[in-house]
């Protein structure tokens, strides 16, 4: 205690103590000089080894330190300028992914109690869903007593009219339980929101919510939208609230749906639909969230909705799955809403997102290598000019630890800079995104404690990245170049190439990808979907609206040819199931369609015959699906093992219908059956401007029934839309490895400067000497083709190592594409050439007698 207390009192009097000290060292060194003593030695150095004795001495130091470190960054605006610029882009970047990251994964949505909230699935022996009908969701809810409240989502595209103008395409409604706004904390911007005391009932009066979103476009932000009225499908609704800006809701993810209406009243709007008392229908099921009850966890809530379902099974054996159990995942944020669960636990789930959020993390932080690199080569080519301040530092009594430390304050000062510089960069270069792309209001960018806490992160890394080294190296007595210059430049040379390669392998894969044959012609095909599962048709009722619509579809002037199928290529359904031959797994493509789809799709027939009307057990397969299950023998009139058995009556070409360039992608195609005719799509081939017959197609479809909401789109904007991921993430890259190169020379031109700064005695020599400008040329830049062809074979290794990742994601990468490698070391090594011209120049101009002179 008595030494606290005696530190204390040298704080608050540490100006007394100080002048105290110093009276004494004069004393006594005057002492010792009057009977002829030794010399005390440096007074400076022993009155900091006094301070040290006090204590606290670290806290005045440091401020010292801060004092003197922003001094001399002010004396060198232009250095000062350019760190922290290189600092903001290799952190900026840094800060923009994790930020859409927290939104994404960590940052809860804007509910009530996000914690509580629960997602649930449907999953039994063989199948798994993210929805389930209805009247399970409502048997759960009347009984459950682990969860405090369920809710119940069902999306739906509807048509909208309001002020007598219809929307030219459906807008998407989220039909919900009425408990849903009150359950997730939602406030309404003007009017209410769903109460269950007055809209829970299905004779209550139609109502809908809007989004605050759709509410800005479609009315231009009116206020006095409310009790206005909208038609739904054609059914009159009453606008009662507008949802607040920030509001997320649950299950749209990050695209709002255009409004909310109470679920009770689905069937009002759907004309026909079941869906809130058929349980055997599963074309248009709910998902499902659930609270926990206090002091209830999610195990027991799914051990308890598991006894239910089997409970409800027995009064429904056909519509209730074999052991039914409903897996649960955090439900309060956005992950769960697009890839099913924000802890995903199987492939079909939440990985693909985090593999793309590691490879982008990857990525940015090679940005940031190569800033810390670049910037670490400055402050080695500034600690030249900075040697006579060292060397009058160190005679005056500053040692090696005291030179480090107030280096290495510099380089955190500077980092520190940085990091404020790229959290305003990264959050503006995210909110320019957000904006571009339109994402709903409660997308929020702006920075939470995590993404301070990273941006600080990033700050101490960097500053340790590209400041130790500097500082221990000049810090040194003896001031050699060394390893730190080596490592610097090929940390900075491997992190550039790896993304220069990385971005070159992504354009050859998108240009593969949108040049490649898929296996069918889809420009000129357009899909219609006249949705009539979500209008409950019955199968009967769908087929013959289905046959209707065909020879009226075939009737429309530039139409070739009509098919139907149940999955047609680049869409959203896809059927499949697995067989195993010879112990080997095999996941086909299945799918149901008519006898003209193949020709429709100008899917090649190799050999046999077509599917025809009437076939009931044949089956027409792939070419490289009869390879892998008949390998030597001819699959034509075999049987093929999947259900009963099915005869193979042809052989068709192989396509990718689903994912660009899979090698094992193989088909199936089966008659259809009568329970396919609800779910059928038309692919319509024309030889007129498929736009055009597209624009007409939704009024031949309304004209046979004016409730249905038909999806049509051409085949080719699907194409295009398949592509768009690989686009965003060409792009992407290419920005990331032309920054990675920009501050990739700006290193060079720095190292090129300090090392002819560092050698210019010796360069004088040699031109007095009669060395030729060639040979000095040589003699400064050969000490850098070690670090340089040290970074280049790391970074082209770990490219490699990169691209096996990208394989399995991306069509057209194959496992070492020499072009894409050698240009990409090419265009690297010209540009770093191009950048060591102008400082390597000095070294020409040197002046021998200039030189000899210089100190």
């Amino acid at each position: 205690m008595s030494n606290l207390l005696r530190r204390l009192r040298y704080l608050l009097n540490r100006r007394r103590h100080d002048q105290d000290l110093f009276n004494d060292l004069e004393f006594h060194r005057e002492m010792a000089v009057r009977h002829g003593g030794m010399p005390l030695g440096n007074a400076l150095h022993l009155r900091e080894q006094s301070r040290d004795a006090w204590g606290w001495t670290w806290l005045e130091r440091l401020g010292q330190d801060l004092r003197y470190a922003l001094r001399m960054l002010r004396k060198s605006p232009g250095f000062t300028l350019a760190a922290v610029l290189m600092l903001a882009i290799g952190i900026g970047v840094n800060v923009a992914v994790f930020s859409f990251f927290d939104l994404m994964v960590l940052r809860p949505l804007n509910v009530r109690e996000p914690a509580t909230l629960l997602r649930f699935h449907r999953r039994g022996i063989t199948n798994y869903a993210y929805s389930l009908p209805y009247p399970e969701a409502a048997f759960f809810r009347a009984n459950t007593r682990t969860l405090s409240a369920l809710i119940a989502v069902n999306a739906s595209n509807v048509t909208v009219e309001a002020a007598s103008q219809v929307d030219p395409k459906p807008l998407p409604v989220n039909f919900v339980t009425a408990n849903f706004f009150r359950e997730l904390g939602g406030a309404s911007r003007f009017g209410r929101v769903f109460d269950p005391a007055r809209d829970e009932s299905p004779a209550a009066d139609p109502v809908v919510v809007l989004a605050h979103g759709y509410w800005q476009r479609r009315f231009g932000a009116d206020p006095s939208v409310i009790g206005q009225t909208l038609r739904l499908n054609g059914q009159p609704a009453t606008i009662i609230g507008v949802a607040a800006v920030d509001f997320s809701g649950l299950g749209q993810g990050i695209n709002e749906p255009a409004m909310w209406a109470p679920i009770a009243r689905q069937p009002y709007f759907v004309r026909n639909s079941r869906l809130l008392t058929d349980p055997s229908s599963e074309s248009a099921g709910v998902q499902i969230w659930g609270r926990l009850a206090p002091g209830q966890n999610p195990k027991a809530a799914e051990a308890e909705l598991h006894a239910l379902a089997a409970e409800l099974r027995r009064q429904y054996p056909n519509a209730i799955w074999e052991d039914e159990r409903l897996p649960s995942e955090p439900g309060g944020f956005a992950t769960s809403m697009i890839t099913g669960g924000r802890r995903g636990t199987g492939a079909e789930k939440g990985d693909p997102v985090y593999a793309i959020f590691a490879l982008a993390g990857c990525l940015t932080l090679l940005i940031l290598a190569v800033a810390c690199g670049n910037l670490g080569s400055l402050l080695l080519a500034r600690s030249v000019a900075r040697r006579r301040e060292i060397d009058i530092r160190t005679a005056i009594g500053a040692g090696a630890g005291r030179l480090i430390r107030q280096l290495f304050t510099e380089s955190l000062l500077l980092a520190l800079m940085g990091a404020v510089a790229g959290l305003g960069l990264g959050i503006a270069v995210l909110r320019a995104l957000f904006a571009a792309t339109e994402v709903p209001g409660w997308f929020n960018p702006m920075p939470d404690w995590r993404v301070a806490a990273f941006a600080l992160g990033a700050a101490l890394l960097s500053a340790i990245l590209f400041g130790l080294a500097p500082a221990l190296q000049t810090g040194r007595s003896k001031r050699r170049p060394g390893i730190a210059r080596h490592v610097l430049i090929a940390a900075q040379v491997a992190a550039s190439c790896i993304l220069l390669i990385v971005a070159g392998l992504l354009g050859r894969a998108l240009n593969h990808a949108s040049s490649a044959h898929p296996g069918f012609e889809y420009s000129q095909v357009i899909s219609v979907n006249p949705e009539l599962g979500r209008d409950s048709y019955t199968p009967a009722k769908a087929q013959a609206f289905v046959d209707t619509l065909t020879a009226q579809l075939r009737a429309i002037p530039g139409v070739e040819s009509v098919g139907l199928a149940l999955a047609p290529p680049l869409g959203n359904v896809t059927i499949t199931a697995n067989i195993e031959i010879d112990g080997r797994p095999i996941a086909i493509q299945l799918n149901r369609t008519d006898a003209q789809f193949l020709p429709t799709m100008r899917i090649p027939l190799l050999r046999g015959r077509n599917l025809k009307p009437g076939d009931t057990r044949a089956v027409v397969i792939s070419d490289s699906l009869a390879r892998q299950v008949w390998p030597k023998a001819d699959a034509l009139g075999k049987t093929f093992p999947l259900d009963e058995g099915y005869t193979v009556v042809g052989i068709a070409g192989s396509v990718n219908a689903i994912k660009f360039g899979e090698a094992d992608s193989v088909q199936a195609y089966l008659p259809m059956q009568a329970a396919d005719a609800p779910n059928l799509r038309a692919l319509v081939r024309t030889v007129a401007s498929p736009r055009d017959i597209a624009h007409s197609i939704p009024a031949t479809v309304r004209a046979l029934d004016p409730n249905l909401t038909p999806d049509v789109e051409l085949l080719s904007s699907s194409f295009r839309r398949r592509l768009q991921g690989a686009e965003y993430t060409t792009l992407a890259v290419t920005i990331l490895g032309g920054i990675a190169q920009l501050l990739a020379c700006l290193g060079i031109l720095g190292v090129v400067a300090y090392a002819v700064g560092q050698r210019t005695r010796e360069i004088g020599i040699r031109m007095a000497l009669g060395a030729r400008p060639a040979q000095v040329l040589a003699v400064v830049l050969r000490q850098f083709t070690v670090p340089v062809g040290i970074g280049l074979l790391i970074g082209v290794a770990a490219a490699a190592g990169l691209s096996q990742f990208l394989r399995g994601r991306l069509f057209g990468i194959s496992n070492l594409d020499t072009a894409t490698y050698l240009g990409a070391v090419a265009l690297f090594l010209i540009t770093a050439a191009l950048s060591a011209i102008l400082p390597a120049r000095r070294a020409l101009k040197v002046d021998p007698l200039t030189a000899l002179r210089h100190d």
